[in-house]
């Protein structure tokens, strides 16, 4: 092999060298992990709960109306998961009922159930200003930019109908977190609440960090 010959195969090897490794390096960037993007506006609905109407007979004073109750709950989860979010850096805020529903972002809903002696799902219901019942709050994760999907339906049983305390059945297209709690719980207990639902989110947006469109 001449001398020409001899570098001209040396070149030839060389530059095939380079070329693969710019290949590998390419495909090594191409399969790195794609990170997360900002944190998504996050909308707190007011959770479903139920009261026991008045007897046309009995009108409650204000101080044993079990809606004042009922109201308190309700206030109570959404104030804490808004602060919990707030506090985890997202921006969050909290849509009462006949709030227009945002087209973008992540909806925190759910209701208050209870179980019955027969193992019936029911709405929870609030019978008195001092029930001190158990219950559970179902917490669910929604994107805003898919049409809404229910949480429930009325279980199809003899007598049951849309009314208090209606027996249920849970959607199974819906992942649903329990929170046990009692119906007199103080605000402690919504504060305990709360940042577990918030690295639940934390959790799932981490696994999926393209679920929720920016």
């Amino acid at each position: 092999m001449t001398t020409l010959t001899l570098l001209l195969f040396i070149g030839v090897v060389l530059l095939s060298s380079n070329w693969s490794v710019g290949d590998a390096s390419a495909a090594r960037r191409g399969r790195q992990t794609p990170t997360a993007g900002p944190k998504p506006n996050v909308y707190v609905s007011d959770f479903q709960i139920d009261v026991l109407p008045p007897s046309a007979a009995a009108v409650p004073k204000p101080q044993d109306d079990p809606q004042k109750l009922a109201n308190h709950i309700v206030e109570l989860m959404s104030t804490k998961l808004v602060i919990a979010l707030q506090k985890a850096g997202y921006s969050a805020t909290r849509m009462r009922a006949g709030d227009a529903r945002p087209d973008s972002g992540v909806q925190i809903r759910g209701l208050f159930a209870e179980v019955d002696n027969e193992n019936h799902w029911r709405r929870a219901i609030i019978r008195t200003a001092t029930d001190n019942g158990k219950m559970q709050a179902l917490v669910a994760v929604a994107n805003l930019s898919k049409p809404d999907q229910a949480l429930y339906e009325i279980a199809p049983l003899p007598g049951n109908e849309d009314k208090p305390g209606a027996v249920i059945t849970l959607s199974p297209y819906v992942p649903l977190t329990k929170y046990e709690l009692s119906k007199d719980a103080n605000g402690d207990v919504f504060k305990g609440i709360a940042p577990r639902v918030v690295n639940d989110l934390t959790e799932l947006l981490k696994r999926n960090p393209f679920l929720i469109p920016q």
